[in-house]
């Protein structure tokens, strides 16, 4: 079978004892990928994903880091800049975009939805589906997408009102707030989101 091509930002770090400036992706995104036949390409901030575009087959907006909305770091504001290019060029091209956690919280901002600081989304809590089904998920998250933009649709709610997954009602977009990639096995919850992702993918 082919492998597929997709392409995922990283966290940005400032490593003081060489002060500098570092791209990191967690290793659990490489067993993720590993196991589902997927080959990953770690976006770097100096260079726009339209040289990229040509072998992608889609893009994931990974964690860490909060919103430059929440925080005054250098990191967060160079990172918000190159995910709005990185959203602009997807949804331009139609190239499946999906955002996990902070990724979420990115295209949720992006597309005009409101975000508040929250707690108790530290650990693992259950979240109910617009069908009314139920799951537990993961979650590592400070703040909670409260509203979503008129161009994006609920798919999971948690027991406090916040938004833990949904999808662009026209273009092949999707978030989740907990993150896949630090399960051991695939759970239901991330199967609903992540099969839509790779089913969008030529």
């Amino acid at each position: 079978m082919k492998k597929r091509i997709i392409a995922i930002t990283q966290r940005l770090a400032i490593q003081e004892s060489y002060k500098e400036r570092r791209e990191i992706l967690a290793c659990d995104w490489g067993e993720f990928f590993k196991k589902r036949n997927i080959l990953p390409i770690p976006l770097s901030y100096a260079i726009p994903l339209s040289e990229y575009a040509p072998i992608l087959n889609g893009v994931i907006l990974s964690g860490g880091n909060d919103l430059s909305l929440f925080s005054d770091e250098s990191s967060s504001l160079i990172r918000d800049n190159y995910e709005k290019e990185v959203i602009e060029f997807c949804s331009s091209c139609a190239i499946p975009l999906l955002g996990v956690c902070r990724g979420a919280q990115m295209i949720a901002h992006y597309f005009n939805s409101i975000l508040f600081k929250t707690d108790g989304h530290m650990r693992e809590h259950s979240i109910m589906w617009s069908d009314g089904g139920y799951d537990r998920v993961n979650s590592y998250h400070h703040y909670k997408i409260s509203y979503l933009g008129d161009e994006l649709e609920s798919q999971a709610i948690s027991k406090d009102g916040g938004i833990e997954a949904f999808s662009h009602k026209a273009l092949p977009i999707f978030g989740m707030m907990w993150h896949l990639e630090r399960e051991k096995e695939m759970t239901n919850s991330t199967s609903r989101v992540f099969k839509k992702f790779l089913e969008n993918i030529k």
